[in-house]
């Protein structure tokens, strides 16, 4: 297999440059969002100092994947709603060489505010004004029902209110797809749990030059490795999101294709390894 971790670059100065590799024809681009400071006990843990921990550090990308004919988003951070550490995606974009109008598709894997709410600016318009937005159907039965907001706790209700003003921007130009082939060369694989339409994408560069884009299949990469069972305070079906986790972390390790995701520590490319009884993650940038 091609060594990618040579065509690795940077665009610009700085730890949160955006960060390019090649896959045969395809150029694929980490995209800094930000980040969140979180407590410890966002992420489950059997060790209690782990989880007592002051704060948890998770970073928020994206990413740009350019093919000979279009610019396509994967996901676009968390916009102006959530706080001063995030919102530098249309920034970072620029340092990429691309403007919001020059976005032909959006591709989300899953409908949560860090991953959607980079749709629109602070008034509700819409950042990208030519872009197709693709979205697991599931995601837009959940996120955009009215019974569903009921059940929630009132203070959790903002999310499916923000998912409602991210989605009314883009009316008319929402792709719903469930999975397999969602546009040429790239393929969407379910990994439900986290979400109930929560979809990773694998990016076909020609042969063996691949890229498993997963989402948040994991948000520690270092536990969850070693111990797929290790959930998140964020995943809606805990024992789904444990079985999406296995199942992504094995066809990875076995086919020997390159990951990233929206949390691993920027700008996440890297490869994941069987390793007894769980499985290690390498960064190849």
């Amino acid at each position: 297999m091609t060594d990618t971790t040579r065509d690795i670059s940077e665009t610009t100065g700085g730890d949160y440059a955006p960060r390019a590799i090649q896959l045969g024809s395809v150029r694929v681009t980490a995209l800094h969002d930000g980040h969140f400071d979180l407590p410890g006990s966002f992420i489950a843990s059997e060790d209690p100092a782990a989880s007592s921990e002051a704060t948890f550090h998770l970073d928020i990308n994206a990413f740009l994947v350019q093919t000979a004919t279009q610019n396509i988003l994967v996901d676009t951070g968390g916009g102006a709603k959530l706080g001063p550490t995030l919102n530098k995606l249309v920034s970072s974009l620029g340092a990429a060489g691309l403007a919001p109008s020059d976005i032909d598709a959006v591709l989300c894997t899953h409908i949560h505010p860090d991953h959607t709410n980079g749709l629109i600016d602070i008034d509700n318009a819409p950042i990208f004004p030519k872009a197709q937005v693709f979205v697991h159907q599931n995601e837009l039965d959940y996120w955009l029902s009215d019974e569903q907001r009921e059940r929630a706790p009132a203070d959790f209700r903002n999310v499916y209110d923000w998912a409602r003003e991210a989605f009314a921007a883009y009316a008319g130009r929402i792709e719903p797809f469930q999975q397999g082939a969602v546009m040429p060369g790239i393929e969407a694989i379910p990994l439900f749990g986290h979400t109930p339409g929560h979809t990773g994408f694998q990016i076909d560069g020609g042969g063996k030059e691949q890229l498993i884009i997963w989402g948040d299949a994991v948000h520690d990469i270092e536990r969850q490795t070693r111990n797929p069972d290790i959930s998140a305070q964020a995943d809606v079906d805990p024992d789904g999101a444990r079985a999406a986790r296995s199942f992504i972390f094995d066809r990875a390790a076995t086919d020997d294709v390159l990951i990233t995701g929206m949390h691993i520590t920027f700008p996440g490319f890297g490869r994941i390894r069987k390793d007894g009884t769980g499985f290690e993650y390498s960064a190849e940038a």
